[in-house]
Parts: structure tokens; sequence; C-alpha cells
């Protein structure tokens, strides 16, 4: 995945770095190119200069043997010339420094500024003669020791060359990270909004060059919160349509089931009676629906909900529905709470309640329970012993409008996947797990510490 910051740093530095080699490698040519130029001319006022200082008597010497010596205290570290001066009549070797070699420097005795080999070694020698001809001076470095100062030099400029890309470095990496700071904590903020969370995104600080872009996202986040918006209404005003024929159909029924005759008249009525019943509980769910989606734009600030009270209350209203079918619910509360919404959890707790009713048989057994989880949180669980879900449709009873191939209970498939939802708004997980008495299913949801 391609990243803006990272591309820009390695842009800059890349550049950078390329500039600092150009600009290296030029200087130290011309360096190069300068000592070297430096070097001649002190070769050539120094054999000048040495010629000139010598006297005419040095014709009648041979090289003494016996030389001078620095001071223990001193340390002589600077440039080391050798110079021969011969005299020229029969090639005799008047005087010379003590790291030059045997043989002449300049073994033609050319005048001049040659390149010669003397000694095992590669001399750079300025040769000048005196105006009666009789004697030469012969002044040298050795290339080896050009060649070592050279390195010397380059390696010095080098680190400091380095020390400077690396500060220089750190330096574009501090700015462009301070550029993208900003971006960073809004992309920080946007990974933390709820799924409904559709506010406007922030443009103070930010870079002119995101803010068209920003402005982009904005009228999007705008206009996918009017579809939004426009579906809830739907949602609120179909079920509310919905509501009132339902509720008179459903009366209508029960008045046919009560004075029609045993026979078919009497089972049809029975069944118009469920179809009743279950489109009622399909719009009531999608009112439900819409009043979740309500709540998750409003994000109310959540408070502390005793678990425990709620289960309480809502099993006492289900224990009418529950007797219908014979079925019995068994409570197992423990003291505990939870900090959320008491309407979404309400709805959360109906609609498990809902499912397990639906699904047990007549007769069957409904379990309840909560209590605290050792990490501090809460847990709330429904089991049955119903016909159960297989493993591999497990995963999938959360999606909305599914059902499982085979269901024989009338669901719409909303129930579940309002479960779903409601949990991840309060930082819950919901499991699937085994019934009661080898039978059925358990949804277990566990939340967070309070």
């Amino acid at each position: 995945m391609k990243n803006l910051r990272r591309q820009l740093t390695v842009t800059v530095l890349l550049t950078l770095l390329l500039a600092w080699i150009f600009v290296f490698a030029f200087q130290q040519f011309e360096t190069r190119r300068a000592q070297t130029g430096l070097q001649d001319q002190g070769l050539y006022d120094g054999a000048n200069q040495l010629l000139t200082a010598m006297p005419v008597s040095v014709l009648g010497n041979v090289a003494p043997a016996e030389r001078f010596a620095l001071p223990a205290s001193v340390q002589f570290n600077g440039d080391r010339a050798s110079f021969q001066v011969w005299s020229l009549a029969d090639r005799r070797l008047l005087l010379q420094s003590k790291e030059s070699p045997a043989q002449p420097l300049s073994p033609d005795f050319r005048e001049g500024f040659v390149d010669s080999t003397a000694g095992g070694k590669h001399w750079r020698v300025y040769s000048v003669t005196d105006a009666t001809g009789r004697v030469q001076v012969q002044l040298a470095y050795s290339q080896s020791d050009l060649r070592a100062k050279m390195l010397q030099n380059f390696r010095r400029g080098l680190v400091i060359v380095s020390i400077l890309f690396l500060l220089l470095a750190a330096v574009t990496c501090v700015v462009v990270g301070r550029a993208f700071r900003k971006v960073d904590r809004a992309g920080v903020a946007i990974e933390r909004r709820g799924p409904f969370d559709l506010a406007a995104l922030p443009q103070a600080g930010m870079p002119g060059e995101l803010r068209p872009f920003i402005r982009s996202i904005n009228q999007l986040l705008l206009r996918v919160k009017g579809a939004l918006d426009r579906e809830r209404r739907f949602l609120e005003n179909a079920a509310h349509e919905l509501r009132t024929p339902l509720a008179a159909l459903s009366a209508h029924a029960e008045l046919v089931a009560r004075s029609a005759d045993s026979g078919e008249s009497a089972r049809a009525a029975d069944k118009l009676r469920l179809v009743a019943q279950r489109t009622s509980r399909i719009a009531e769910q999608l009112l439900d629906q819409a009043r979740m989606d309500a709540l998750s734009e409003s994000a109310q600030a959540p408070e502390r909900i005793e678990l425990d009270g709620l289960v309480v209350v809502l099993a006492r209203d289900w224990e009418a529905c529950a007797s219908r079918k014979q079925q019995r619910i068994l409570l197992d509360v423990q003291a505990c709470a939870v900090m959320g919404s008491l309407d979404a959890l309400g709805v959360l707790l109906s609609n498990l309640l809902d499912n397990a009713g639906r699904y047990t048989p007549n007769g069957g057994q409904i379990a309840l329970s909560c209590g605290p989880t050792p990490g501090g949180g809460a847990f709330l669980r429904v089991a049955d012993d119903g016909p159960g879900i297989a493993p591999e449709e497990r995963k999938r009873v959360f999606d909305r409008f599914y059902r499982a191939a085979g269901t024989p209970a009338g669901g719409s498939g909303i129930g579940l996947s309002l479960v779903a939802q409601i949990a991840r708004q309060h930082g819950a997980s919901v499991t699937v797990g085994a019934g009661l008495r080898d039978a059925g299913v358990s949804l277990t949801v566990e939340f967070p510490p309070a």
C-alpha cells in the first residue's frame, strides 16, 4: 500500500543523498586538483629557494654522513619532501635529505616536473639547474604519501558529509512527521468512530493540499447520512402503517378462531392468526431496527445498568408468552452491571427470548442467566432445548435476513442481527454454543467491565 509520508520522505532524502554525492565528488575532484597544484607550486618554490640558499663551495664536498637530528620533544608530521643536489659535471651527489634514495630522483636530470621511480617508490619531482649549469636541485614528494594524504582528507570529508546528511535526514523526518501528525490524528479519530457516526471531518489545522479531499469526504458523508435518514424514516413509517391493520387482522383472526367450529375453518383461522402474529413481530423488529439506528447516531453517553434487574423484569414479561406453549423459564441471576443504553439492552434481551421461545417446542425449557465474569465484566446467556443450529450455520445466523434452510418456525432473520448490532455498540461479543440437555442452542453475550 502506498504511503504518502513514506514516499515524500524517501524522495526528499534520496534527492538530498544524490545531491550530496555529486557535491562531495566535485569537491574532492577540485580539492585534489588544487592540492596537486599547490604541491607542485611548493616543489617549485622549495627547489628554487634551496638552490639559491646553497654556497658554491658545496661543489667541492661530498654528501655528509653525519646529520643533525631534531630534539626528542619535537614531533614533525608535516609534508616530507625529499631533495637531492647533484653535480652535473660528474653526476656526483653533493647533498641529500634523509628520506631520499641513493639514485637520482629524476634519472635523466631533466628540468621541470616529472613523475619517476627511484628506490622502489614513485615520485613527483621538480628539478632546477643553476644558471651556469653546474648543479641541479631535485625536490620530490612520494606519490604514496600524496595518496595517503588525499585518502585521509577524503575520509575526513566523508565523515563530515555523512554526519551532516544524517542530521538533515533526521530534521526532514521530524518536519514531515509534524506535518502529517494532524492527518494521523484525524485517521485515528475516524477509526474510533461508531458505524453510524457521520459527523463532518474537521479541516482546522489540516494541510492545504488535503482540504479539497476532506471537503469531498464531508460531502459524501452528508449524502450517506441523508440516505440512512431516508431508510430509517421508511422503516419507521412502514412499521407504523402496518401495526394498525395487523392488530386488526390479529383481533379478527382471534374472533374467527373462537367462533369457528372444529374442522378446516378452525385450522385456517388458527393459521391466519399465526401469520398475523408473525407479521406483527416483523413490524416490531423493523421498528426496533430503526430505533437502534437512531440511538447509534445520537451517540448518547452510556449509563450504568443493573443487568440482573433488567433480566428479571423481562423474564416476568415473557412468562405469559411461554405459558401458551407450556414452556418453562429457568432463571439463574447474579448481581452484575454493564454500561450502555437501557432501551438497546432491552431490545437485545427481548430478541434473545423471542428467538428461544419460537424455536423451543411445546413443553420445552428456556434457561436465562446472567452474572459477573472473572475479568470484571458481565455475561448474559439464553439457552433452550430446541432443534439447535448446525455448526456450519452458526457463523451466518447474525446476518440480517438470514434463515437456515429447513427452519421449522417462522422467523424474519432480523432478531439475531439486531442482537449482534447492539452487542457491538456495547463493546460486547456474542458466541453460539450448545443448549440444554444435549439439544438446542445457547447464545452468550459477554460485556466488558463497566
